[in-house]
């Protein structure tokens, strides 16, 4: 396959880098001293996937000098909210054969991209592992609770096309499979990243962690029982269909294998960045007010989130 990946971070990076090392031609559009570190030295990927050398990519920083058809299948890694900026740029490279593909955390991606290139050729991931950066050049990949997830979300889309993809990314060592409910795998990672991600970020502590109180166990409960009083008001179907199936679910074999794993948004913190908590928390309370659910949790992690984003772009100043 001919792939694009637009936005090659940490987990951008990871997915061009075993594609490329299976043979397929993968473009890297990225930072300029991450696209350098890998343009002079090759791609290094490290940890729980084995070790791993790549000197195959093509990596640039921008789009210039690439053709409509140029690829089968464009991957968007960007965060969420510069969604739409991305999928305006690559439009002009998709024809009838390309598909681009969400491969990025929370809800509304898809619709964005939709809206460029049409539900036919939009393609959703539910990629459920982490990676980070040590330096530029080098991907390390530290955790995973389930395969990746492809799937399609219309009739008109190519569905053993995506089921094909998925299977030659699961060749290359990414594991993945494909699923003809897509929707429903995302949400329910959505429901994973809502309850876990803005409270390891504020109070500073790995996953795992959050099981040691009944207060951010509580907490979390409410996470997810506002997330399913929402989903049922949309007519989005959850598995397990509710709240009381999901929670112990969650507690005891979806939290203990990343225990140790801190939330990308504590990162962002660190690094005084924007968070996606709009595309995640913030996201529910949008879908909450416009179908008039209650939804007090959501809301006031959301704040919070925006409150910490908020006194460091002030100190910024």
């Amino acid at each position: 396959m001919r792939i694009l990946i637009m936005g090659a971070g940490s987990i951008g990076t990871v997915v061009g880098g075993f594609m490329a090392q299976a043979g397929h031609r993968v473009t890297l559009i990225g930072r300029a001293s991450h696209m350098t570190a890998i343009r002079e030295s090759g791609l290094r990927i490290s940890g729980i996937w084995g070790g791993h050398h790549v000197n195959t990519l093509d990596t640039r920083t921008d789009l210039a000098g690439l053709q409509r058809g140029d690829y089968d299948l464009v991957l968007i890694t960007v965060k969420s909210y510069d969604t739409r900026q991305a999928v305006e740029s690559i439009a002009p490279l998709v024809d009838s054969h390309t598909l681009v593909c969400s491969y990025q955390n929370g809800l509304g991606n898809a619709e964005v991209i939709a809206e460029f290139v049409g539900w036919e050729r939009t393609v959703g991931a539910r990629a459920i592992y982490g990676v980070w950066l040590p330096e530029p050049g080098h991907a390390e990949v530290t955790v995973i609770a389930n395969p990746t997830a492809l799937g399609v979300y219309r009739p008109t889309a190519p569905a053993e096309r995506v089921r094909e993809i998925a299977a030659a990314m699961d060749e290359a060592g990414l594991p993945t499979i494909y699923t003809e409910s897509i929707a429903t795998v995302l949400w329910n990672k959505v429901a994973y990243n809502c309850a876990l991600n803005p409270l390891s970020a504020l109070l500073d502590v790995p996953y795992g962690a959050l099981l040691d109180t009944e207060h951010t166990r509580e907490i979390m409960r409410e996470v997810v029982r506002e997330l399913y009083a929402v989903a049922n008001a949309m007519s989005i179907r959850l598995d397990p269909p509710t709240p009381e199936e999901y929670i112990p679910l969650f507690f005891e074999r979806l939290i203990p294998p990343t225990a140790a794993h801190y939330a990308s948004m504590r990162e962002d913190f660190r690094q005084h960045r924007r968070t996606e908590i709009d595309a995640l928390n913030g996201a529910i309370v949008r879908y909450a007010q416009r179908y008039g659910v209650p939804c007090p949790t959501n809301t006031l992690l959301t704040r919070l989130v925006h409150a910490r984003e908020y006194s460091y772009s002030v100190r910024a100043r």
